[in-house]
């Protein structure tokens, strides 16, 4: 890394120090960005970034510090001009800025996401804006984007929002690396280190500080070769890939990939899940694996009444600014026993956050006491203007065929998203405007229900759908699924127990489910609409809650969730060449 020039932000504590001093130590010169902000993010000005700078100079390294913060985008782009025409040139960016809140759903505030999505998806993308004209002009670049484990394999009870916000950050990785030139690399860490989040994240859920011992776990230094490495010039020819380190070991994450897919064009949506959803889409949920392969799961399909025989009275409350979407779910779901009620999806996810949450909880508040026996079930349909109104998205953009896994031969479909020639990098980052509004939208109607269950002990499922047929709705999609599991691990929903179960066996008696509408096409209003009551309605649909659910033209289908493909032991080695080999063996299938 001779000559190269680095920013590292949070390079003023834990795993963005560490990184500084590692890649200044290879001859690189660094720009340590850090504003000195506490964890929660609450402004201290600490001179963070100044004591790192020390630490690579001391060494005999260069360094400079840059105190201000990735939320500004206007810094950014300023301190981009500047690196430039001080040092030469901007090789490398890693991204480890980041702070967190604790807070469960229920007790999460509209400030605690809005702050969190703010850090870790609004300053990527700010970075990423700022940077990759300049590394696209140069023909060279390596940016390492930073997630978290608790956004992919793992969820976070006591931490939804950051969950959330690092699935949004690995989701747009694995769509923006493979449509950038060569030259230009962006990939995307996920670390596991004694860090401060990982104490603080200990003591919010009850851990005694005084009795923590992380000494066995890996420390923040350790996770600087695996950082650097993703920065090297001979790592440029991985892109868009997601890797966990663990210091010892180094592991290949698989985007959320396809298990399952069901016809829609057949007997009816309705019929077909009727009868694959036990013998087909809960098995492989369960297993994350196709159960297929083998003796065939079930027999020919053939059309079949839905619903109860004597329906109960129930009640819906749908959230949606699409009123034929809202009347043909009505429709539906009438024949299960479901009253429906609507309410307008309004500002939940911009402008005013904290407005936005109070209106959902209202929302609820008056749907139910409208009922007069309250609510069974809430879906939330944000952005549906999107779905089946035959639109035609921008060139590069659209969702088609292909498969889920980053990489040369996906074309532009899949939930990596777009890829091939054409693709307008500027559009997909363009499309990520939407992503945050989007996600805030989803987590004020989720935070309602986890209080409405809270108070009043009901069982209650709450279905959310994103319309995603951009690369900005798919990652607010795959982030909505991340916040769906989290809130389907905490015990109530809320710091304070209810002691309620639901008859689907939920915790607190809330089952949260999620849908990637990926379709554009009015055909597919149909099958969705049909997936969407049987979640609401259907007692066999429980075991799908959680689950990584996609809309696609003539199909539905079932995705596993992101998990570790290939692990490579380094067994006292250095990374190098024979890790680069071992990489490349696993991601050889995918193309």
């Amino acid at each position: 890394m001779r000559d190269r020039v680095a920013i590292v932000t949070g390079g003023g504590g834990g795993i963005g120090s560490e990184v500084s001093v590692e890649l200044a130590r290879r001859g690189a010169t660094v720009v340590v960005l850090d504003n000195g902000d506490s964890l929660r993010g609450e402004p201290l000005g600490e001179r963070s970034a100044e004591a790192t700078v020390r630490r690579i100079e001391a060494a005999g390294g260069r360094a400079v510090a840059a105190p201000i913060s990735v939320t500004d985008a206007a810094a950014v782009h300023g301190l981009v001009e500047e690196t430039v025409a001080r040092f030469g040139s901007l090789d490398i960016v890693v991204n480890t800025a980041g702070i967190l809140r604790f807070p469960r759903i229920a007790d999460a505030s509209a400030e605690d996401w809005a702050a969190v999505l703010g850090v870790h998806l609004g300053g990527y993308l700010n970075l990423l804006a700022a940077t990759l004209p300049r590394m696209l002009a140069a023909g060279y670049g390596r940016i390492v984007g930073v997630t978290s484990g608790v956004g992919l394999a793992r969820t976070s009870v006591d931490g939804p929002a950051y969950g959330s916000a690092k699935r949004a950050v690995a989701a747009l990785t694995w769509q923006l690396g493979p449509v950038l030139p060569a030259g230009v690399a962006v990939n995307a860490l996920s670390p596991i280190a004694a860090t401060r989040m990982v104490t603080e994240g200990l003591v919010a859920v009850g851990a005694d500080p005084r009795g923590l011992d992380l000494s066995a776990m890996p420390q923040p230094q350790h996770m600087a070769p695996a950082a650097a490495r993703l920065a090297s010039e001979q790592f440029g020819w991985c892109r868009g890939r997601v890797l966990f380190s663990a210091g010892s070991e180094l592991s290949l994450i698989a985007p959320p990939r396809l298990i399952e897919a069901v016809a829609t064009g057949g007997v009816g949506a309705a019929a077909a899940l009727g009868a694959l959803v036990p013998l087909v889409l809960a098995p492989a949920q369960a297993q994350q694996r196709s159960t297929g392969g083998s003796n065939p799961r079930s027999g020919p399909l053939a059309a079949a009444p839905v619903g109860s025989a004597e329906p109960a009275e129930r009640a819906c409350l749908v959230v949606s600014d699409d009123r034929a979407l809202t009347e043909q779910l009505a429709a539906t779901l009438a024949p299960w026993g479901y009253a429906t009620a609507a309410a307008p999806i309004g500002d939940t996810g911009a402008g005013d956050a904290a407005a936005g949450f109070a209106a959902a909880e209202d929302g609820i508040r008056r749907a139910a006491a409208n009922t007069g026996a309250g609510l069974d079930a809430v879906v939330v349909i944000h952005g549906a203007h999107g779905i089946g109104a035959d639109t035609t998205v921008a060139p590069g953009l659209e969702a088609g065929g292909g498969s889920a896994e980053p990489g040369g031969t996906h074309g532009a479909g899949g939930p990596a998203g777009p890829g091939g020639p054409g693709v307008d990098w500027r559009a997909i980052l363009d499309s990520h405007a939407g992503t945050a509004p989007t996600i805030l939208g989803h987590a004020a109607w989720a935070r309602a229900a986890a209080r409405y269950v809270a108070a009043t002990g009901r069982s209650l499922r709450v279905v959310h759908v994103v319309p995603a047929v951009t690369p900005g709705a798919r990652s607010a999609a795959q982030a909505v699924t991340q916040l769906a599991r989290s809130v389907n691990e905490t015990p109530t929903g809320s710091t304070t127990p209810t002691g309620s179960t639901g008859s689907d066996g939920s915790g607190g008696g809330l089952a949260v489910f999620a849908v990637s509408a990926e379709s554009p096409r009015s055909a597919d209003r149909v099958p969705l609409v049909e997936l969407v009551a049987s979640l609401v309605a259907a007692p066999d649909t429980a075991s799908l809650a959680g689950a990584e659910l996609v809309v696609r033209p003539g199909w539905l289908g079932l995705r596993a969730h992101p998990a570790p493909a290939v692990t490579a032991s380094l067994a006292g080695a250095e990374l190098g060449p024979w890790t680069d080999d071992a990489l490349r063996d696993a991601i050889a299938p995918f193309g």
